[in-house]
C-alpha cells in the first residue's frame, strides 16, 4: 500500500498582528489573523505537520504532491475520542499552502496562492483536535471531490490517515474518532457536501466560508437534521458570488429551528462571542473572499463544541 508519510515539517507559530483601523467591521479591532511565523523552523514545543500519500485519497497518489496534510497541534492529547477538523480548500490552491501564514507556490513557477494561517488559527483556538486537509483538485480551477464524493469515501481516507499516524496519535483508529468539524472555502463546497452527508463519519459542525455556490439541497438536508451539538455556519460576501444562495438558505432556515437558534446577520458588524453559540449562523462579511477563512476559521473553531486542550 502507498501509505508513506512523505516528510514531517515543524512550525513555529508566532503571535498575530493587530488589525488596522481601516479593517472591515466584521474583522474587529485587534482580531486580525496572524501573518507572522517561521514555516519550516524546528521546535520541540511546536506542532507537527505531516504530508501523507494515501491509497484512499480523493485522487490517485501523485509523486508531485501529497494526498493529505495533517497538523497535530502543540500539546495535543491523543486520548480517545480523537477530534478532527477537516478543511477543504478552493480553486487554485493546495494543502501545503493553505495552512501557511504567508502564501507560497503550489506548482513551481505558478505564482503564489492565498494562505490562511490554518495551523496558527487552530493553535490560537486552544482546541484539542487535529487538522486534516485532504487534497482535492491540486492547484486548478475545479471542485471535483473525487473519491470523497463516494459513499464512505471520507471514512476510508480518515481511516488510512489514522493508520499512517498511529505512532503520533497514540494508536487511535477510526473507531476512536469523536467530534468531526468540516470547513470548506470557495470551490471546496462539493467535497464538503459529500463528506457531511455521505462520508460515513458523523459531522458535528459544518462551516461554509464564502463557499455556498451550489449543492444547496445537500446543505439544507444537513443543516435541518436534528442532533445535539450540531452547528451550521455560512459566512458570505457581497462580491464572492455566494450572497443570493446564502440569504435564500437563511430564509428557508427560519422554518427549521426556533428563532432563538438562528442568527441571520446581514450587516458586517463584528459578531460577539454569544452570537457564535447559535445553531444556524448566516453572516455577511465585508472581508475579501480570501479574508473569510483567514479570520472566521479560527473564530468558528474556537467557539465550537470541540474540547479544549487540558
Amino acid at each position: 500500500m502507498l501509505v508513506t508519510v512523505k516528510r514531517a515539517i515543524f512550525l513555529t507559530l508566532l503571535a498575530g498582528c493587530t488589525a488596522s483601523s481601516s479593517a472591515p467591521a466584521d474583522l474587529g479591532t485587534g482580531e486580525s489573523p496572524s501573518d507572522g511565523g517561521a514555516d519550516g523552523a524546528t521546535s520541540s514545543s511546536a506542532g507537527g505537520t505531516y504530508l501523507l500519500t494515501l491509497d484512499a485519497g480523493a485522487f490517485p497518489p501523485s509523486a508531485a504532491h501529497p494526498s493529505a496534510l495533517v497538523y497535530v497541534p502543540r500539546n495535543f492529547d491523543p486520548t480517545p475520542p480523537v477530534a478532527v477538523v477537516v478543511y477543504l480548500h478552493g480553486f487554485s490552491n493546495c494543502v501545503e499552502n493553505v495552512v501557511r501564514d504567508a502564501g507560497g507556490e503550489c506548482t513551481p513557477g505558478g505564482g503564489p496562492r492565498a494562505a490562511y494561517a490554518l495551523a496558527a488559527q487552530l493553535e490560537a483556538s486552544g482546541k484539542n483536535a487535529i487538522l486534516l486537509c485532504p487534497e482535492v483538485v491540486f492547484d486548478a480551477r475545479a471542485g471535483n471531490p473525487g473519491n470523497l464524493g463516494n459513499p464512505d469515501g471520507f471514512k476510508a481516507l480518515l481511516a488510512e490517515v489514522l493508520a499512517d499516524l498511529s505512532d503520533k496519535l497514540g494508536g487511535a483508529g477510526i473507531g476512536d474518532v469523536g467530534t468531526v468539524v468540516v470547513a470548506s472555502h470557495s470551490g471546496g463546497y462539493q467535497a464538503a457536501a459529500a463528506v457531511a452527508n455521505t462520508g460515513g463519519v458523523p459531522v458535528a459542525e459544518l462551516y461554509l466560508l464564502d463557499s455556498l455556490y451550489g449543492n444547496t439541497a445537500d446543505f439544507d438536508t444537513w443543516a435541518k437534521a436534528p442532533g445535539p451539538g450540531r452547528r451550521f455556519a455560512d459566512v458570505y460576501t457581497n462580491g464572492g458570488g455566494t450572497l443570493a444562495n446564502s440569504q435564500a438558505m437563511a430564509d428557508r432556515a427560519r422554518a427549521w429551528v426556533p428563532a432563538a437558534q438562528l442568527l441571520d446577520d446581514r450587516t458586517t458588524a463584528t459578531l460577539t462571542d454569544a452570537e457564535y453559540a447559535h445553531q444556524l449562523i448566516f453572516k455577511l462579511s465585508a472581508l475579501a473572499h480570501d479574508g473569510v477563512p483567514a479570520y472566521y476559521f479560527g473564530k468558528l473553531v474556537g467557539s465550537s463544541v470541540l474540547a479544549p486542550k487540558k
